[in-house]
């Protein structure tokens, strides 16, 4: 069995085989699994140059040390056959002084280490050492030349030195007989053939070794070569996994590879594309469409569910539109709707559509009545915050009115199969926009089922019964004060902004930290260290727009450790008007474009006809 830390590191799944070797087996997987494409194609590369290189070698050497034993056992043969032919005249007429001198011409050879004649007893008749002469030579080496009936050949040693022997039997002819009468044995010292062999043998090295260096270093500037493309495509997939679809992989080359990173950039620019175009979709539309990937047609049709409608509206937006520019108008709409799609979104509901000034958003499942009142009690809490900075600052500002309904609708598919939205449709729907209408700047009514829904978790006043257009009875309404369980007063936009920060009134190096979750009444920094409840600190925010908040302390209220650092919560002490105001400009600020108008087309000339020819 794989042990479980292991287990955790495996980067793909582990052959049976390799499993049943145990752990070092697995380590061994592990390790070489994990191992950067540039240094695996570098060690490929540089495994098959050794192999090449040492196969060549050793083919080589065995080739040259056979072709050099094979001419030192020619000469050999040679130098012991004339040897030989000497001693069977010399044993034959007991006349030494007959071989004596063809032992002395062979003994003014550098690589002779000896030459004997012996008799037919194997006593030394002649030798080249004086030592020898007549004794009775009775080693292994010794009993095998003096046995052998042919040439030949054993490798010995004299003095530790390595020797190539010859022996060959000297034979008479008497009577048509051959009798042997001695035998002829010579020794050629391999000395300097092991050391040639040897040098050789260094050289090789020598020039492998330079080789494989040079091979190391042109595998590895090959395997950087190979796998640039592959680092830049995985550092592109890194920054897109961490939701950043404006980068792209930089294309370098044009193999497998290349075409696979532009492959990956086709798939973000499809990803961009539908990012895009799912912010023109409704919530439930994206989550049908989801529903289809199985291939099932879309139909018009839908089915009864119980959901709680919010309508909200600007009020007096037909007047602002006679006095301000359309860049203006636009402007202040992106804001207003940002900020509430953004509160209905976070308490779980579906903004519907936008219809001009106007806002549709559906709650649905349960606690859809409590999830409305909240978001509709939280976007006026926002919008009072964000008006109060503005007016500050000498801004225009908005005010809206809220309608809330809960009740039976048909939610589904409308429109045609050409062109079908996916929305809800029923009396209730018609009653909250009629709410809103209803409802005075900063209000939000209420209609008699949502009031029920809410029970004692709301605060709430009746009004006067609502006449509504198409209804008989008036309508049992209510104004909403407020909900139980608080509901945040400023807005929080969700940000990564460096900074550093220090205690107040201490010179300490500043440390560093990065502002998240940023808010006109403060912020949560991701430090490092803890840091204790109520210290006051002082924050300097890498970021233009909020260059005066470097000026104000801030309090620690709570922290929380996360990861391998700390998720610290601290409050703005004592803002002035003015920093309060690039606070709530930067949390609330939306990025609006308008397009200039386009410049008027010149007329096309004009063909003037002179008069005609006569």
């Amino acid at each position: 069995m794989i042990p479980e830390a292991l287990r955790s590191r495996l980067p793909v799944p582990v052959p049976a085989p390799v499993q049943r070797l145990g752990s070092t087996a697995v380590e061994v997987y592990v390790f070489f699994s994990s191992m950067s494409f540039r240094y695996k194609i570098a060690g490929a590369l540089l495994a098959t140059l050794c192999l090449a290189i040492g196969s060549l070698g050793l083919v080589t050497f065995s080739q040259q040390k056979r072709v050099l034993q094979g001419e030192m056992s020619k000469r050999a043969e040679v130098l012991a056959l004339q040897l030989a032919g000497a001693g069977k005249t010399a044993l034959l007429t007991k006349d030494e002084l007959a071989v004596a001198s063809v032992i002395r011409e062979l003994q003014k050879m550098p690589e002779m280490s000896y030459a004997h004649v012996l008799d037919k007893d194997g006593k030394v008749f002649a030798s080249s050492s004086l030592e020898a002469k007549n004794k009775l030579l009775s080693g292994a080496s010794d009993l095998a030349a003096a046995g052998t009936k042919a040439l030949f050949f054993q490798e010995t040693a004299v003095g530790g030195d390595p020797v190539l022997e010859a022996a060959v039997p000297i034979v008479s002819r008497l009577d048509g007989r051959e009798i042997r009468v001695g035998t002829a044995r010579l020794g050629l010292s391999r000395k300097e053939l092991v050391a040639a062999v040897r040098r050789q043998k260094g050289i090789f090295v020598a020039v492998t070794a330079g080789y494989i260096l040079l091979g190391l270093g042109i595998s590895f500037a090959l395997g950087n070569v190979l796998s640039r493309q592959i680092v830049i495509l995985v550092t592109a997939m890194k920054v897109v996994s961490e939701g950043d679809l404006d980068h792209t992989a930089a294309v370098e080359s044009f193999d497998d590879v290349g075409r696979m990173a532009e492959s990956f950039n086709d798939m973000i620019l499809k990803l961009r594309e539908k990012l895009h175009m799912e912010r023109y979709l409704s919530q439930g539309t994206l989550a049908l469409i989801s529903k289809m990937r199985g291939g099932e047609k879309m139909r018009l049709g839908g089915e009864r569910r119980r959901v709680t409608v919010l309508f909200s509206d600007i009020r007096g937006f037909t007047a602002m539109t006679e006095v301000l520019d359309a860049e203006e108008i636009v402007g202040l709409l992106n804001l207003y709707l940002n900020l509430q799609a953004e509160v209905v979104t976070q308490h779980g509901g579906t903004v519907d559509k936008f219809v001009g000034d106007e806002l549709m958003a559906i709650f649905d499942g349960d606690g859809a009545e409590a999830s409305a009142a909240r978001a509709s009690v939280e976007i006026h809490g926002f919008i009072d915050s964000l008006n109060a900075a503005r007016e500050k600052a000498g801004r225009r500002l908005v005010r809206i009115g809220i309608g809330l309904n809960a009740g039976e609708v048909i939610m589904g598919n409308m429109g045609s199969e050409q062109r079908m939205d996916y929305t809800v449709i029923g009396d209730p729907v018609n009653v909250a926009a009629r709410l809103c209408g209803a409802a005075q700047p900063g209000q939000v009514i209420m209609s008699r089922a949502v009031r029920e829904a809410l029970g004692e978790d709301c605060a709430c006043q009746a009004l006067a019964p609502l006449p509504v257009k198409g209804k008989k009875e008036p309508l049992e309404v209510f104004t909403l004060l407020g909900m139980k369980n608080a509901q945040r007063r400023h807005r929080r936009k969700p940000v990564k902004l460096p900074a550093t920060f220090s205690l107040a009134g201490l010179t300490d190096e500043p440390q560093p930290a990065t502002v998240r979750d940023l808010s006109r009444s403060g912020c949560v920094l991701e430090v490092r260290q803890p840091l204790g409840a109520g210290s006051q600190l002082q924050l300097s925010v890498e970021e233009p727009a909020l260059d005066r908040l470097s000026r104000w302390p801030v309090v620690v209220r709570h922290l929380r450790k996360a990861g391998g650092g700390y998720l610290v919560g601290v409050m703005f002490a004592d803002l002035d008007d003015e920093t309060a105001g690039q606070v709530s400009e930067f949390v609330h600020k939306v990025d609006t474009v308008v397009a200039a108008r386009p410049e008027p087309a010149e007329p096309p000339a004009t063909l003037v006809e002179g008069p005609a020819e006569p």
